[in-house]
């Protein structure tokens, strides 16, 4: 008797709780509405980065010399071949003008040589000169010749190395370090002075590789002291650091730079438009939002949940609705799939 009595308590509490949920569903609930376009928005996501130079030189010595004066100091702003050390090369310029008067003397020789092979080589027309000795003034004109090209090659030689005396700006920088003084003597090799380009600057970042193919390239900024600096790709390196799972990303700047080794955030907007978490419900274990499909009449409208693809609670969504779609706003979290609602008037602010 108590069974029988409790299946029929059972049967008529669940025919009570269909009834409860079908006027629920019958009851019109007041909401507000808006469109997608007004709600969606691109995410900005920030990650650590550096200023990097393209050129930071650390300029050495060729030569073994005493250092003879030395022009720069620390932070002085140099142009691209400005002379920044000089060294002693007085050996070196001894060395060159003993081989130029050694290649005058050797000109006077072959002078003499050429004097005397064109004039043997009339007389042996005649027979009054021999063919050996023809053949041997040859070969004094050809051995002249070859030891002025040494020369030559010499002169050469030393001019390079008395060049290598002036130390200069491979490029336009700034001195960052400055390593030697007057009076020291430098071997060849020997660290002078650290040269920074500041001009040609670029930004990296490291960006989650799951996010490399989803990012708008058109709107970074690099964020360095509360300042914003725009910024473009210039390139995403084709290797993953194998342990972060990032790829390196180098940027360049638009307009007004930083300096060099600069530590900030850069700021990269997700390409995907997507919906602010607080406009999210869930039911039936999925996530989604309510929208409107029925046309605005005020009569028999309808919320219809919509589940979102990899959506979760807590966090925005990317949406792929058309950006019309109407998506219930206030009263959604009382509303069931297929709700009929009414739309309340928004008071103008």
């Amino acid at each position: 008797m108590k069974k029988k009595f409790g299946i029929r308590l059972f049967l008529l509490m669940a025919l009570l709780f269909c009834l409860s949920a079908n006027a629920a569903k019958d009851e019109v609930i007041p909401v507000t509405i808006k469109s997608i376009e007004q709600l969606v928005f691109h995410p900005v996501k920030k990650a650590p980065a550096q200023v990097v130079t393209l050129q930071n030189s650390l300029l050495s010595s060729e030569v073994s010399a005493l250092v003879k004066n030395v022009h720069v100091q620390i932070g002085d702003q140099v142009l691209k071949n400005q002379l920044l050390i000089s060294l002693e090369c007085d050996d070196f310029e001894l060395a060159r003008e003993q081989q130029i008067s050694e290649k005058n003397m050797l000109i006077a020789d072959q002078q003499f040589a050429n004097y005397q092979y064109e004039r043997s080589k009339k007389l042996i027309k005649s027979k009054s000169v021999s063919q050996e000795a023809h053949r041997k003034l040859g070969t004094e004109v050809a051995k002249l010749s070859a030891q002025r090209q040494l020369l030559d090659n010499k002169i050469k030689q030393s001019e390079k190395i008395i060049s290598r005396c002036q130390i200069k700006a491979p490029f336009s920088g700034v001195i960052s370090e400055r390593l030697i003084h007057v009076g020291e003597h430098v071997a060849p090799h020997t660290a002078l002075v650290r040269l920074i380009d500041v001009d040609n600057l670029e930004v990296e970042v490291q960006v989650p590789i799951v996010m490399i193919d989803n990012l708008d390239y058109t709107a970074l900024n690099f964020i360095y002291r509360n300042k914003a600096y725009p910024l473009k790709l210039r390139a995403i390196i084709p290797s993953i650091e194998t342990r972060a799972r990032h790829q390196r990303v180098r940027l360049t700047f638009l307009q007004e730079k930083t300096l060099p080794d600069a530590y900030g955030m850069v700021e990269i907007t997700l390409r995907a438009m997507h919906i602010p978490a607080n406009y999210l419900v869930t039911r039936k274990s999925k996530t989604g939002i309510f929208i409107i499909k029925d046309e605005i009449d005020n009569k028999n409208l309808k919320a219809h949940f919509h589940p979102i693809k990899n959506a979760m609670t807590g966090r925005a969504a990317i949406v792929g609705l058309p950006m019309d779609t109407r998506v219930v706003i206030s009263g959604r979290n009382a509303l069931t799939d297929g709700q009929l609602v009414s739309l309340k008037k928004v008071s103008a602010q």
